[in-house]
């Protein structure tokens, strides 16, 4: 089996997020692998991605290459895996079925609780997304992989992971009440119109 990359240490995502001391690293693992390939590998195109992994792995990043993972995507890295792990903390997948992880000393969360936790999770690891973006845009000489992804994988994704979920065309509506108002040059007076 190939030896897997960590582009951010277990402990350090116990430090950085709400995660107790005594959840065990090999918990804690799968979640990473799975924020890299799924959030990191996303944002960053194939390439880079596999040049920042080989670059831990071999121990060459340069100190650009260093500075991206230290300072951003290992913050946006850490939060999408918390986001991941969320539900599986608070429920296992046993031989007998998913069971409830609770203990004798603590209470019970509730689907509304979790899910809270898990936007807030979210917004958190899209922030420092937002970040990481901003910063690959501000210095594109410095990352010659991530200009030029290539043709095999996943491209870069250049959006922000933001998403309000309300989206408006204003020319569109505009353009909407001068159809329906004709000759009063797209301002209405009177009554609201309802669409």
């Amino acid at each position: 089996m190939a030896y897997e990359v960590l582009l951010v240490s277990e402990q350090r995502m116990k430090e950085y997020t709400p995660l107790d001391n005594n959840i065990r690293v090999e918990d804690i693992t799968a979640y990473i692998l799975n924020a890299q390939d799924i959030y990191i590998q996303s944002l960053l195109g194939t390439k880079f991605y596999k040049r920042l992994k080989d670059g831990v792995r071999n121990q060459d990043l340069n100190t650009d290459e260093q500075e991206l993972l230290n300072d951003y995507l290992a913050k946006s890295l850490m939060w999408y895996a918390y986001y991941l792990m969320l539900p599986n903390i608070k429920f296992k997948v046993m031989d007998k079925g998913v069971v409830d992880g609770t203990s004798e000393e603590t209470g019970q969360t509730d689907l509304d609780d979790l899910k809270y936790l898990r936007q807030d999770a979210l917004n958190t690891a899209e922030f420092y997304q937002t970040r990481a973006l901003e910063f690959l845009r501000d210095y594109p000489s410095k990352f010659p992989e991530y200009e030029n992804p290539g043709t095999k994988g996943m491209n870069t994704n250049k959006s922000s992971p933001y998403f309000s979920g309300l989206v408006t065309n204003i020319p569109k509506l505009k353009s909407y009440y001068e159809q329906k108002c004709g000759d009063c040059d797209g301002t209405i007076d009177g009554p609201a119109v309802e669409y």
